[in-house]
């Protein structure tokens, strides 16, 4: 059917919703993206070799970089501030890889096959990182602490030690979250799908803990050969945990990159961008899409579905693939627009987590660390608290907190509710920091530290494990937001970007930390607060400002699941 081209001034037709005619069903080759390749197998019996490889993978990757800046300095004789560059760099990149290695896993390779793969480069290169370690001639001489005999690392050695921390960074961004995607494939139910998820950060928060104490301690104490050796067996045992799941497991077979597909609905809607909207059903391109409807958001693109003369052979398939595109095609576009403000919220809660880490470790410097007579707790294991909370919040807001809810408002609680929940407790957790702050200045105040520059370098006599408060309250919102964003966009994405969807919360880590510096940097430029020496400062008020900040972002989140509730039900 050929439509003509609508008049200057003339408005834009509606689609009736409520239109009975039949629509045309047009055939569409490799139509099916993402599709199981048996409708048999999957379920929880694929558990423990995903969540097991996933485990061991982990505490692989995070064991890799937990203790990067000393072995710069300490094994390659790298100066600190490079040293703090270069670890920057690699921790930014570990956080956006996974991004392209869910691109390739949902276009080409499939989630087995993926993480198959990137597994063994894992392997390669922590391997490798093992050897530049064990090697003497892969490192420069020790210094012997004297000042200008610190001989700097040969081309050579600095390349081979940047050509296994690529291969290590390139292992892991196939690895990530594709794990968390295949695992929830094996499931047909949300409520399984979801308590997978719930148990694979179960396993990422055991995975944090383990590099932060046991592996930081092998680096240090017996040896970096050993620790990255740890590492590169880890990673050896994820791959042999995994491999064995290929005869259980289900594995979506991609049909090639989505992301063409969303390019055709743009370029089609752009090049009918004269036509006007039909309100007969017949008049637009099917397909066997779940979607057999045009919804009323985002109205702009649905033209790429219009049929206007030319686009369809005779038997009705497609003939110009770049002029017409179905509707689901049009309407996965549109689930990707209406995602994006969602998305963005959880930008400054990583922000805000980059920033609070930095503080946590220079407030638990000034503090009293001592547990028991002969024990220090080191300053970088304070954040170990957090994820302790979070690891043990996660199964009790499964098993007791979800179904009290449920009893108390009589309707269960939407993800759009639970991520809700996980913003507020930032909030007051950001909160509680402020105030401990605040109490550590008023006793160093007290006690007189701060008159003649004696507070300089002070140890402020008050308790650090005041800080494990307010750190168990942030760990127990990362419990309620963390999971349930995988959740959403797992479920909410279309179905051939569903690594995608899950790996996009480490798009907003990587982006959170990339700007959490430059917050740092404003603060520092506008305010006093933020000084060398955190007694001479106002850390509190750095808090306060966060907190309100992530109030802010809080009710920009309500005005944008708002936002999304509308369009998806229009």
């Amino acid at each position: 059917m050929v439509l003509e081209k609508e008049d200057d001034g003339q408005e834009m037709a509606r689609l009736d919703e409520g239109s009975l005619v039949p629509a045309l069903a047009i055939e569409m080759p490799n139509e099916k993206v993402g599709q199981t390749s048996s409708k048999k197998g999957g379920g929880w019996v694929t558990a423990p070799f995903i969540l097991g490889s996933s485990l061991a993978s982990s505490i692989a990757s995070y064991g890799v970089t937990i203790d990067l800046l000393q072995f710069l300095v300490r094994r390659f004789n790298i100066s600190n501030i490079r040293a703090s560059q270069i670890t920057n760099i690699i921790n930014s990149v570990t956080y956006l890889a996974p991004v392209a290695g869910a691109v390739l896993c949902d276009s080409y390779l499939g989630c087995f096959l993926t993480i198959s793969v990137f597994t063994f480069i894992s392997f390669l290169g922590t391997s490798m990182l093992a050897v530049a370690a064990w090697l003497p001639s892969m490192a420069p001489p020790s210094c012997d602490g004297q000042l200008g005999s610190c001989k700097p690392s040969s081309p050579t050695q600095f390349a081979f030690l940047c050509l296994a921390f690529s291969v290590t960074t390139l292992g892991g961004a196939g690895t990530w979250f594709t794990y968390v995607t295949m695992g929830a494939n094996q499931f047909d139910r949300k409520k399984e799908q979801e308590r997978f998820v719930s148990y694979y950060f179960i396993t990422t928060t055991v995975s944090t803990l383990v590099p932060s104490t046991v592996i930081v301690y092998v680096m240090d104490n017996v040896g970096w050969n050993w620790g990255y050796g740890l590492c590169a067996v880890l990673s050896a045992i994820s791959l042999a945990l995994f491999l064995p799941a290929k005869w259980f497991c289900r594995d979506a077979r991609p049909e090639g990159s989505p992301f063409i597909n969303l390019a055709r609905v743009v370029v089609s809607a752009a090049r009918k961008i004269k036509f006007r909207l039909s309100v007969k059903k017949e008049d637009y391109c099917h397909g066997s899409g779940k979607h057999s409807d045009l919804t009323d958001s985002f109205s702009f693109v649905n033209k790429a579905a219009l049929i206007t003369g030319g686009d369809t052979h005779l038997d009705g398939s497609i003939a110009k693939r770049w002029r017409l595109c179905t509707i689901q095609e049009v309407e996965d576009l549109k689930t990707l627009i209406r995602l994006f403000p969602l998305w963005s919220t959880g930008i400054y809660l990583n922000i805000a987590n980059a920033v609070q880490t930095n503080l946590t470790i220079l407030q638990s410097l000034a503090m009293d660390r001592s547990l028991g007579p002969s024990f220090k707790v080191p300053a970088a294991s304070f954040q170990v608290f957090s994820y302790i909370s979070m690891g043990i919040c996660l199964p009790l807001i499964d098993r007791f907190f979800y179904p009290f809810s449920r009893m108390l408002v009589r309707r269960p609680l939407t993800l759009l509710h639970r991520i809700g929940v996980g913003h507020v407790l930032v909030i007051v957790g950001l909160a509680a920091m402020a105030c401990v702050e605040a109490r550590r200045l008023q006793v160093m105040h007290q006690r007189g530290l701060a008159v003649a520059g004696d507070h300089l370098d002070a140890v402020v006599p008050m308790s650090a494990l005041w800080l494990v408060l307010p750190l168990a309250i942030l760990g127990a919102g990362s419990a309620f937001y963390l999971p349930d964003q995988v959740n959403l966009y797992y479920q909410e994405f279309p179905a051939s970007l569903k690594n995608v969807g899950t790996s996009v919360c480490l798009l907003a880590v990587g982006i959170g930390y990339y700007l959490s510096t430059t917050v740092v940097r404003a603060v520092q430029k506008v305010t006093p607060w933020l000084t060398d020496d955190i007694n001479s400062g106002r850390v509190d008020n750095v808090y306060w400002i966060l907190a309100g900040l992530e109030g802010l972002n809080f009710l920009y989140y309500v005005l944008c699941a708002k936002l999304y509730k509308l369009q998806s039900s229009g």
